[in-house]
């Protein structure tokens, strides 16, 4: 008998909408998850320990840096720190191609997506996304998700209301506008909803996946619908819009569809760490006071790298080695793979002072080294596989707790998040009492 998964609750906007089934289509089936018979497997321990499963993994080890194991079965070097995300990233050594598993690359990057493509492919693909989120262009969108929030804050007053809920239908509904997707308030918060159960589903949690996978199909649908009305005339999205440049790309509408949802879903998806701010600075409140002001914009950027470098998000990231080639004293070849400790890098105590500790100031005089700060990947954003959407992210959460520096709130869920369900969200979706 397998095992059985704890389901754990899950905010309303990571709930699927009313007309969403929470089962797989039968044509997903394919993309069920086995569960790995080796009870070393990588896999089986990511599944069953989330965030603990790679920390615990190291202990069993001399070299904590880069160590072997099992990852579906393959041979598999987990590595660490400068060194290890130097030779992840190398693109002589480690294709991203087939790398990821197929049931969780399919949900949440789509097929044919920019992330399992290498070389010039990767380079010429990437540099569009690139353009599309250059800091000129992203800025209206940070503007106007500010906006939004300041607006939803002030009704927060007075009441009780669920972070995430609020974060996730903001930014979806403010990158919905921006990249040209014109829909009625209703039709954003459903697709705002629609796009954090695609990515809630990662983790294979509970009902998460077969949720995340209905709302998948209905998105790759929806986005290939949005992209061959605009080539039709159907639909005239303002010229220079994420949806009208990729519309006018040589992609299929299908793949276009699936680049669309690469800048919708990302966005979506900085709720996550936009709950874990709040709950930071509920939890550290002196910085409340240096986070309020026009000039404290460098103090909200380094708060915010320092929620992303302690609080969860992605445990892991994993290539597929296309040579011989050593890991520490680990042996890989062709075939094998490479996984990349995100949090064991994030948190390395040889790179960190008080690595467990929440000290923002560390990054006030600092500029990260691009391979020692990985928490949306690694390396040069420009020619490497560091997410392009990185300095979107970081807008939105310094804008956010901005915003929420400004408001008088206590924890009313408990201060807590579960370590072994990925994603992780603080209990409940965080629910804050605000006062009048």
């Amino acid at each position: 008998m397998g095992r059985t998964r704890r389901v754990y609750p899950i905010p309303p906007a990571i709930r699927a909408a009313p007309d969403v089934p929470v089962w797989v289509p039968h044509r997903m089936s394919a993309y069920v998850p086995r569960v790995p018979r080796r009870r070393n497997d990588l896999a089986l321990k990511l599944w069953r320990e989330g965030y603990r499963a790679l920390p615990a993994e190291r202990l069993r080890h001399e070299d904590p840096d880069a160590f072997a194991g099992s990852l579906l079965g393959r041979r598999t070097a987990v590595v660490r720190g400068p060194a290890g995300a130097r030779l992840f990233y190398d693109d002589a050594v480690v294709s991203r191609r087939r790398a990821m598993p197929a049931p969780l690359a399919g949900l949440l990057f789509g097929r044919g997506a920019v992330h399992g493509m290498d070389d010039r492919a990767h380079a010429e693909r990437k540099e569009m996304f690139m353009d599309l989120l250059a800091d000129e262009r992203i800025a209206p969108l940070a503007s106007a998700a500010c906006d939004d929030l300041r607006r939803r804050a002030d009704s927060w007053r007075g009441r009780e209301v669920v972070v995430f809920d609020e974060l996730a239908e903001t930014y979806g509904a403010a990158v919905l506008r921006w990249a040209g997707v014109d829909l009625s308030p209703a039709d954003a918060r459903r697709w705002s909803r629609r796009l954090a159960a695609i990515v809630d589903g990662f983790g294979f949690a509970g009902r998460a996946y077969p949720r995340g996978w209905a709302a998948r199909v209905l998105a790759d649908r929806w986005a290939t619908r949005l992209v061959e009305d605009t080539r039709s005339g159907r639909r005239t999205p303002e010229p220079g819009t994420v949806l009208a440049v990729i519309a006018g790309s040589e992609l299929p509408a299908r793949v276009a569809g699936v680049e669309l949802l690469n800048v919708l879903r990302p966005t979506v998806a900085v709720a996550w760490l936009g709950t874990f701010a709040v709950l930071a600075l509920a939890e550290h409140p002196q910085w409340a006071a240096q986070l309020r002001g026009p000039d404290a914009d460098p103090r909200r950027v380094a708060f915010v790298h320092e929620v992303r470098r302690l609080y969860p998000f992605v445990p892991a990231l994993a290539g597929r080695v296309t040579c011989p080639v050593k890991a520490g004293d680990v042996d890989l070849g062709p075939g094998d793979r490479i996984v990349l400790d995100v949090v064991g890098t994030d948190q390395d105590p040889q790179q960190w002072r008080a690595p467990g500790e929440f000290l923002p100031e560390r990054f006030q005089d600092l500029d990260p080294d691009p391979y020692a700060f990985v928490p949306q990947g690694g390396g040069d954003p420009a020619t490497g596989h560091r997410c392009p959407g990185e300095p979107l992210t970081v807008r939105l959460l310094a804008d956010t707790v901005g915003v929420v520096a400004d408001l008088d709130l206590q924890v009313v869920s408990r201060p807590a998040y579960d370590p072994t369900r990925m994603p992780s969200c603080p209990d409940r979706g965080l629910v804050v009492s605000v006062a009048p």
